[in-house]
């Protein structure tokens, strides 16, 4: 099944993409659509992502089995350009994209927003980018319910990285995954509407939380 995942970046509160999910100090914001295809049909997931604020890197933060198609935004202009196969390598350890723009695109990386097309990994499996564990847990929740490590999913604090216990499919389930950075906090969802309240309450109570570590 198919889905649109859009991850909006913020600067200093200015947002560069209109704002889907509404978050308070958020880095970025991920927001779902309506799937289009058939169940039976291959899972394809198109991510639209941009520079992670909090260390410069791009990361798709969902893993990847496979990439097929990486396509660079200008998020004002609106002007594309694909990228070879050549241009961009993946690591599927960190979810990070590496590229390199050919010559002809006139802006520089972090000026861009990336449009992902790939095969998703199955349960799913994310990569927490830029998380600052000082300041606490990362909240996850799974079908309107709060996920319990060791049960639904585990967490490798080293390599900040959540993998699904339980048979998540990032395309069709309804996930809400939180976690603090430096520059703020990250919103990673797909599907909330149907839990609206539940994931607004969860997201306020870890948010109250990292707060108060913070101090």
């Amino acid at each position: 099944m198919r889905k649109d995942i859009f991850v909006k970046a913020f600067i200093f509160g200015a947002a560069l993409l209109p704002l889907l999910f509404s978050c308070k100090s958020s880095e970025q914001v991920v927001e779902e659509s309506k799937a289009v295809d058939s169940p039976k049909d291959a899972v394809v997931t198109y991510v639209n992502t941009s520079i992670n604020k909090a260390d410069g890197k791009l990361s798709t933060i969902m893993l990847f089995n496979s990439i097929r198609e990486v396509t660079a935004i200008h998020p004002i202009s609106r002007m594309r350009f694909q990228l070879e196969p050549g241009e961009y390598k993946y690591d599927m350890a960190t979810s990070e994209l590496k590229l390199v723009l050919p010559k002809d695109v006139p802006y520089k990386i972090n000026e861009l927003g990336f449009h992902i097309v790939g095969e998703a990994a199955y349960p799913g499996v994310f990569v927490l980018a830029g998380i600052d564990a000082n300041r606490g847990e990362p909240g996850v929740f799974f079908e309107g319910k709060k996920s319990v490590e060791g049960v639904d999913y585990s967490y490798d604090k080293a390599s900040a990285k959540i993998t699904s216990l339980i048979p998540l499919d990032v395309d069709k389930d309804s996930f809400q995954i939180c976690w603090a950075t430096k520059n703020g906090e990250v919103t990673f969802s797909n599907d909330t509407q149907k839990y609206k309240e539940e994931y607004a309450k969860f997201y306020n109570d870890w948010s109250r939380s990292v707060h108060m570590r913070g101090r």
